[in-house]
This record gives C-alpha cells, sequence and structure tokens, in this order.
C-alpha cells in the first residue's frame, strides 16, 4: 500500500514539472509580432494583429529601410497623390546644398502675400531679413509657406524657377512621377508627387547631416527685428516627437507633416530603432472610425511592423553595397555601438536554454527532496512496526 502511494506521488511530481516546464517554455516563445500595442496618452491602447494582414487606412503608404532603399512594405506607392507640405523637405535639402546657413534672404510681398489665408505662416512680414538657416528651420518644423518661397527667391530669383531646380533634383535622386510648382506644396492640380518618390527624397534627405539635426528640433524660433520686437517661437507639428503627446513615438527622429483639403492629411517620418533606420511614408490619410489620426497609427504600425518583422543584418547580407569593399564595415556603421543584433539573438537563445536546464535541475531536486521525505517515513514506520513486533514476541 506504502509502495502504490510512493508510485503516485512520484507520477504527479513528474506531472507537474512537465507541465511547470512548457508553461515556461511556452512563454519565452511568444511571437512578439502576434499582437501590436501602440501606446497612447492615459495608457490607452490600440491593438491589431499583425499574423495575417496590417490594416493601414491611407490611401498610399510604404515603409523603406534608409541604408539600402528596400521596401519592406507598400500599399499604392506610385499613385500619384498631392503632397502638400511634405514638399517642402525638397526644398531644405536644395537650400542646404546650394546656400551658406549664415546668408541673408528679404521677405519680397510676393513671397508673404501670396499665401492664402488658412495656410500656415510664421507671421513674416514684407522686409523683414532672416539667415537661409533660420528659414529653413521655420518652414521644415512649423511648415511656414512664406519661408519656402522666400528661400526659393533667394536660389532662383522666382518660386516658377526654383520649381524647375525641384524637379531637376528630384530627377536626380530616382523619382519616378513627381512634378513641382511650388517650394511649399500649396495645392495645385500639377503638384503631385508617389509615396514611392517622397520616400526616396526622405532617404536622400537623411544622409545631409544639417537636415537630420534641423528635423529632430522639437521647436525653433525667429529672431526679433524693427518689424516684430519678440522672438517668434515654433513648436514642430510631428506629434511622434512630442513626449506629451497621445501618438508619441520614441524611435521617431524627424519627418514633415502636410495637410491641405484635397491632399489630407500627409506624413513623412524617420524612425532608429539600434541603428535599424526606417523611412515611412503617409497620404492622403483621413480619421479612424474611432476618430484618432490614421496618419501617426499608420506610421506607429509601419514602424513596428518594420522592426518585428526584419533585422538589419538580413537586409544588409540582402543587397551589395557597392560603395563599400567590405561588407563588414558597412555592417559595423549601421550597428555601431550596439553590436550585431544576431549575435545578440544567440546570446539571448543561450541564455534561455541555460534558463532551462536550471529549472529541471530544480525539479529534480524537488522531487529528490520530496522522494527522500517520504522514504524516511516509510522506514520510520517499519521501524515502529519491528519495534511493536519484537515486544509483542517478549
Amino acid at each position: 500500500m506504502i509502495q502504490r502511494k510512493l508510485v503516485y506521488i512520484f507520477l504527479i511530481i513528474i506531472i507537474v514539472q512537465f507541465i511547470f516546464y512548457n508553461k515556461s517554455k511556452a512563454t519565452e516563445n511568444i511571437n512578439p509580432n502576434e499582437q501590436l500595442k501602440v501606446v497612447l496618452n492615459d495608457n490607452e491602447l490600440v491593438e491589431q494583429s499583425l499574423n495575417n494582414e496590417m490594416k493601414i487606412y491611407s490611401e498610399s503608404a510604404i515603409l523603406m529601410e534608409e541604408k539600402t532603399g528596400k521596401i519592406l512594405y507598400e500599399k499604392d506607392i506610385h499613385v500619384r497623390k498631392y503632397p502638400a507640405s511634405t514638399t517642402k523637405i525638397l526644398t531644405a535639402i536644395i537650400a542646404l546644398e546650394k546656400c551658406n546657413l549664415d546668408e541673408k534672404a528679404q521677405a519680397s510681398n510676393e513671397a508673404v502675400n501670396i499665401i492664402k489665408s488658412g495656410y500656415s505662416t510664421a507671421n513674416i512680414k514684407v522686409g523683414e531679413t532672416f539667415t537661409i538657416g533660420e528659414l529653413v528651420d521655420v518652414m521644415l518644423i512649423h511648415s511656414a509657406n512664406e519661408a519656402a518661397n522666400i528661400i526659393a527667391e533667394h536660389i532662383s530669383g522666382t518660386t516658377v524657377e526654383f520649381a524647375r531646380i525641384m524637379n531637376a533634383k528630384a530627377k536626380e535622386i530616382g523619382c519616378l512621377d513627381s512634378n513641382f510648382v511650388n517650394p511649399n506644396g500649396v495645392h495645385d492640380e500639377n503638384h503631385y508627387s508617389t509615396a514611392y518618390d517622397l520616400a526616396l527624397i526622405a532617404r536622400y534627405c537623411m544622409k545631409n547631416e544639417k537636415f537630420r539635426e534641423i528635423v529632430t528640433k522639437m521647436q525653433c524660433e525667429l529672431p526679433p527685428t524693427e518689424l516684430w520686437q519678440e522672438p517668434r517661437i515654433f513648436k514642430n507639428t510631428n506629434s511622434l516627437l512630442l513626449s506629451d503627446n497621445r501618438y508619441y513615438y520614441p524611435y521617431c527622429i524627424g519627418g514633415k507633416t502636410g495637410f491641405t483639403t484635397p491632399a489630407k492629411n500627409c506624413l513623412i517620418s524617420i524612425s532608429n530603432k539600434d541603428n535599424f533606420e526606417l523611412v515611412s511614408v503617409i497620404l492622403h490619410a483621413e480619421s479612424t472610425e474611432d476618430a484618432l489620426s490614421a496618419r501617426y497609427l499608420d506610421t506607429i504600425n509601419l514602424f513596428e511592423y518594420g522592426y518585428n518583422n526584419y533585422n538589419i543584418d538580413d537586409i544588409l547580407e540582402e543587397y551589395d553595397m557597392i560603395e563599400y569593399n567590405d561588407k563588414k564595415e558597412l555592417k559595423d556603421q549601421i550597428i555601431g555601438t550596439f553590436g550585431n543584433k544576431s549575435e545578440n539573438i544567440n546570446v539571448i537563445n543561450n541564455s534561455n536554454i541555460n534558463h532551462n536546464w536550471i529549472k529541471i535541475i530544480l525539479g529534480i531536486l524537488i522531487i529528490l527532496l520530496l522522494m527522500s521525505y517520504y522514504i524516511f517515513k516509510i522506514l520510520i514506520k517499519i521501524r515502529r512496526k519491528k519495534i511493536l513486533y519484537l515486544k509483542e514476541k517478549v
């Protein structure tokens, strides 16, 4: 009877240990791509399954790896759309390449007063003079339309002539289906681009260190002038960058917003997670059924999709980066101080294996202790019975 109880106890312990081990292993192997959670303010969550499909609300969208140009996600990326103020990144890169940032440019009557009511401005007055650096700042960060006109006139004399430079630059970058007629994206039926072309332009812009620095700024200002006595301070219009905003995304390092009624909401964004840099373009977005901003939700979802489904090592191995003789040198430049991602994964996997072996050993020790306890109890019972037997015999 005692032996049968011992066998039952032993079997129960083995079963419990087996369940514990498999449950812990299943927890460790949860696929991070099964559910995407975008954290909004007040601990509010937007959840979306990434197993089979990803819902993108915007009419056009693209996700591109910055170093190689590999497309990780696409939705109507070659369909012509109005780009609105995302246009300004092309104006900015031309200004940064053609001008000294300390050069002065004066606001003309046409540059200021051609802007229609309802469009974003920095309240620049005719005759005010600012540096190109200040104008590029307020154009990219606050989306000041007259600043773009002032820059265009400074470089080319007229915005019409500047548009020719824009189109030539776009073709140089590799754009396939764009036509720009003004430097700021003010609506015009002949002013259009595509998600693919804008991603190429953004990728090109991010190779310029000054551009990269500007788009990360949280705010900018125009200094006082004779026509405006106080400094004008402007906050970045990209909510992904603002830590107090519901759409804050910690890996976002810059971008450019855009809006007109025909173009709807547009957004170019760049994110960097462990030196894995992605470019996202969203065109013609509206609101979701929950009255949330589709351009921000789509952008966050695209970034998370990229980081959860790709890694930089695999992408670099897929592409022949001919400008580098040593592919390892290229990897080191991209990975930087973060180390090789695949090596980190191996370290994690080895850690998990060691952790599982520790659990198994601990389980065996627990079983041995319990068995020793019950064997000890059995021996005591046998001893007592033996003593009683000897007493009765006496």
